[in-house]
């Protein structure tokens, strides 16, 4: 029901921003879009993940060999590259699987912290900045990329992260989502390759002021 109403609410702020002339009223609705958009992605993950299908009865060891090596490949692939990368499990909650040590310089976090944890809840919206919809955004790309098994390459999006003090700071990502398949082709990671572009968007800014 919860689900239904979010859906409801956002197909009809979406609809009045539409039609919307006044500035003002614009900026109120895509703030009251953006509330509806983050509640509906976080109870979504939580509830059905990025929508994958279900291993069978009787996978479980078919699947965890397959996580097993893929994880393996994953390390060896992205342990020590300078580009962020992790792994997400598909399944409800959209937990990580396994991040590798750029994302630990960028956040600040140690894998032990991050793997096993599920995404939004590390990382979620900055609560100061109303129209923040990196949330809503990166959920929509994990569903697509399980629903098409195609890799998503996202825009340039703001997402703002915690530093050491626990502070939001601005930053701006690109990001590119990829399935990952086993030997079967069945779909059994989200991976997440991120560079942060913040240093060159605010050069731009300000060149442009």
């Amino acid at each position: 029901m919860q689900n239904f109403i979010l859906r409801q609410n956002a197909e009809r702020y979406r609809a009045r921003l539409a039609g919307a002339s006044d500035p003002g009223e614009r900026d109120r609705l895509r703030v009251m879009l953006s509330t509806v958009e983050r509640e509906l992605a976080l109870l979504e993950a939580q509830n059905a993940g990025a929508g994958a299908p279900p291993w069978p009865i009787g996978g479980r060891a078919r699947m965890e060999a397959a996580q097993a090596r893929l994880i393996a490949e994953f390390r060896r692939r992205f342990e020590d590259a300078p580009q962020i990368a992790y792994l997400i499990d598909p399944a409800p909650g959209l937990c990580f699987v396994a991040v590798n040590a750029a994302l630990e310089a960028a956040t600040g976090l140690s894998r032990q912290a991050m793997e096993g944890q599920p995404l939004f809840a590390l990382f979620p919206d900055n609560p100061d900045e109303a129209n923040a919809d990196g949330t809503w955004l990166i959920y929509a790309s994990m569903r697509k990329v399980a629903e098409t098994q195609q890799p998503d390459p996202m825009p340039v999006m703001r997402y703002d992260v915690r530093d050491a003090e626990g502070v939001f700071a601005e930053r701006y990502w690109r990001h590119l989502n990829s399935p990952v398949f086993d030997e079967t082709g069945r779909l059994v990671f989200l991976q997440h390759l991120v560079d942060e572009v913040t240093e060159e968007v605010m050069s731009g800014r300000m060149s442009a002021a």
